[in-house]
């Protein structure tokens, strides 16, 4: 051992000499990930640890019973319907459920905009068409999903952006399909 360092016999961090590794400036944030996920393989209900969610009690609001047709409302429809449960509504399996917030513009023509909030369900198997949050050569995405023969393409819903076509040699995982938007007006 010389001075503060000490080399192991697997190499530098520990991990075996043929694994090859890349030195990369990450946020704080994405470089715990990275080391979590390079220690144990990702399971459902995982990512809530990694973005510091908190579980909180439900909460739920009242409902009114009458549809608002964005004109005066009626005297007449003065009451309210059962209450309505967020979490209910947004979340099909919070074990495996997490929210992202949008930074492109290359969905725009899905409806999803920079700024609204993503709710994305790991557990939900991804299928032509859905639209998907992928980790595609170690930055993330959010595109439409299509399985082709070649493999799989993820297609931008604004023609300023390219489509990507994803073939091997390139590291590719979903990260979960996007089930729900919120617009923060």
């Amino acid at each position: 051992m010389t001075g503060r360092y000490r080399v192991s016999r697997k190499g530098m961090g520990g991990r075996p000499r043929s694994e090859p590794t890349t030195v990369v400036r990450l946020p704080v944030a994405v470089a715990r990930l990275a080391r979590t996920l390079s220690a144990r393989p990702l399971r459902a209900g995982d990512i809530q640890a990694f973005l510091d969610i908190e579980q909180r009690t439900r909460a739920s609001v009242p409902l009114a019973g009458a549809r608002a047709p964005c004109g005066f409302p009626s005297p007449a429809d003065d009451y309210l319907d059962s209450p309505l449960d967020f979490n209910e509504l947004l979340i099909r399996n919070p074990a495996a459920t997490f929210a992202v917030r949008l930074a492109s513009d290359s969905m725009t023509g899905a409806g999803l905009f920079p700024g609204d909030i993503a709710i994305v369900d790991r557990s939900v198997e991804p299928t032509n068409g859905c639209i998907v949050v992928a980790l595609l050569d170690g930055e993330f995405t959010v595109k439409r999903y299509e399985r082709r023969a070649g493999g799989v393409r993820l297609r931008a819903e604004n023609p300023a952006f390219a489509d990507i076509e994803v073939g091997e040699g390139r590291a590719f995982e979903v990260w979960g399909v996007v089930t729900r938007s919120i617009r923060m007006l």
